[in-house]
């Protein structure tokens, strides 16, 4: 007889489906001070890097930034599958400068 009313009871007065809570982001302090480090970096050496080195030390910043961005901005579906891409795009092409340059020194 519980069963039945239980039953009786789950049709007539369904429970609200629960909404899945968003992750919360973190203050991401880490990536900050990496970003801030890297652009002062960038900008401090500017006279003294190479033009190989510029273009990797601005690509990892903007990657940063994007990735930054990407974390904490309030952007449409679109706009952040372009800002990720963006990002991934300029972490890889740092990373292929990066390897450049130790190629150019090691090798000379």
């Amino acid at each position: 007889m519980s069963r039945q009313y239980r039953k009786m009871q789950e049709k007539l007065y369904k429970k609200p489906e629960k909404k899945p809570t968003e992750k919360k982001i973190g203050k991401d302090y880490v990536l900050m001070a990496v970003t801030v480090f890297t652009v002062l970096v960038t900008a401090a050496g500017w006279m003294q890097l190479d033009n190989l080195s510029r273009s990797m030390y601005s690509l990892l910043s903007i990657s940063l930034i994007l990735t930054y961005a990407r974390r904490h901005a309030d952007l449409s579906e679109r706009a952040a599958l372009l800002v990720e891409r963006g990002s991934l795009v300029t972490m890889v092409l740092a990373v292929v400068i990066f390897l450049a340059t130790l190629f150019v020194h090691f090798t000379s």
